[in-house]
């Protein structure tokens, strides 16, 4: 009986250790699966990140047609949107580089409706290649993610050129200084020298955009380096000084204008808001006072003759105006603002005459008529010589150009000589040169 009972015990523990080991195998072949599926499923979302590498690299990107390449970049962001929200993939620093392969692509050739569901996919694709750098610690994209980035740069450039001419500022400041902070990863220089991106320039925007968008501290900050910088506009120092006034700080606005004009010695619009400012301030008699002091002590200054005509134009003293404009073209026949403004003083005096000939009889009138024309005639020399001197660029030389057509124009009409007939159709063929047919 206790042989039967023991080979029973035998038998139970025999059978307890058989399914004990069946067991652990199983266990065993349960964990294996899984690890199986889990390098299967990292390996899946690589091998989607390699399918999108596939397509730009070795496949068919450059020879679909366009209907074909939007279709792929829809298959592609499908695939590379799935290994990015994977954690095998997400920080994965080739996923990154594609990644923003994939949206620069989107920008550029893709769909109305896929800019549309991904409206911000230039800078998407920008934030991607930053990632892909800060991630790659094996140096294996960086160098090819600066590329692109270059590439994302100009994207950039022409949605702030675009965003500035239809004055949405906000968005232009945005795109500019999207460009800025890509200069340096620029190492060829292709932004600089073939694509003729001036870092300076981009600078000069990203303020009036900054100034247009309200952003009055980030326009002082653009506008403060470039005159650090010595940037060569006059323009700066008055755009500085403007924003100077609005807050007040004319004492400010005065020493910024003085830099400028330490630098820029004959920029009218310089020295003309400078005078305006101290008119504005009450100081014209002082003003007056100064220049003539000035002049005193530098007679043959044309910059100090000039200043002197600008203040007495703006007290409206136009005959000392024009003795001072005169006086400096005579010190420096090249001084064609002093040329231009000696003009305009000379159309200024036909507005009362012409004031006069409204309320007379045309019999009457026909003096006046005739010392319009004298006026007329002074005014359009000045403005030739202007031209003639003057360093002007083609808008300025077209805007010019237009106004002496105008007054030739009036002139001929009781010419018999033929010489302002003749001096119309030069400004005529001038007009169409540049590029307007008037």
């Amino acid at each position: 009986m206790k042989k039967i009972l023991k080979g029973n015990r035998l038998k139970m523990q025999t059978q307890m250790t058989t399914r004990i080991m069946r067991q652990n195998n199983m266990r065993k072949l349960l964990t294996t699966t899984v690890m199986m599926c889990l390098v299967v499923l990292a390996y899946g979302q690589k091998y989607k990140v390699e399918s999108v590498k596939m397509y730009y690299v070795g496949g068919d990107a450059a020879t679909q047609t366009l209907e074909q390449k939007q279709a792929s970049i829809a298959d592609n962001l499908s695939l590379i949107k799935e290994a990015e929200k994977h954690p095998k993939t997400a920080n994965d620093p080739k996923m990154w580089y594609y990644r923003g392969i994939v949206y620069l692509s989107l920008n550029n050739e893709g769909s109305d409706e896929q800019k549309a569901a991904n409206p911000d996919a230039l800078n998407t694709a920008t934030q991607s290649f930053y990632n892909c750098m800060e991630a790659d610690v094996k140096n294996r994209h960086t160098k090819d993610a600066k590329l692109q980035l270059v590439n994302c740069a100009i994207g950039h450039y022409n949605v702030a050129v675009s965003s500035f001419n239809a004055k949405d500022y906000a968005k232009a400041l945005a795109a500019y200084q999207q460009v800025s902070k890509i200069f340096p990863y620029d190492e060829e220089e292709f932004l600089t020298k073939q694509a003729q991106i001036d870092p300076a320039t981009i600078k000069l925007y990203s303020a009036y955009s900054a100034k247009g968008a309200g952003d009055v501290t980030m326009a002082k900050k653009y506008l403060q380096e470039l005159i650090d910088e010595a940037y060569g506009d006059p323009r700066i120092y008055g755009d500085m000084a403007d924003i100077l006034l609005t807050e007040k700080d004319t004492t400010g606005a005065l020493d910024i204008l003085a830099q400028g004009r330490e630098m820029y010695e004959r920029d009218a619009n310089l020295m003309r808001t400078e005078l305006d400012i101290m008119m504005k301030l009450g100081r014209s008699e002082e003003l007056t006072e100064k220049l003539d002091k000035a002049v005193e002590a530098e007679p043959n200054s044309a910059v100090l003759h000039f200043a002197r005509a600008i203040n007495y134009y703006n007290l409206d003293n136009d005959k000392e105006a024009e003795k001072s404009y005169l006086r400096v073209v005579e010190i420096d026949p090249t001084y064609a603002d002093a040329f231009f403004n000696l003009g305009v003083i000379y159309l200024d005096r036909c507005k009362p005459i012409a004031k006069k000939i409204e309320k007379v009889s045309y019999e009457a009138s026909l003096p006046m008529e005739e010392e319009i024309d004298a006026l007329y005639a002074k005014a359009v020399a000045q403005f030739a010589k202007a031209m003639e001197v003057g360093d002007y660029s083609d808008a300025q030389k077209l805007d010019l150009a237009k106004n002496m057509k105008k007054l030739y124009g009036r002139l001929r009409q009781n010419d018999s000589t033929g010489e302002y007939k003749k001096k119309y159709d030069q400004m005529k063929a001038l007009i169409a040169e540049l590029g307007d047919d008037d």
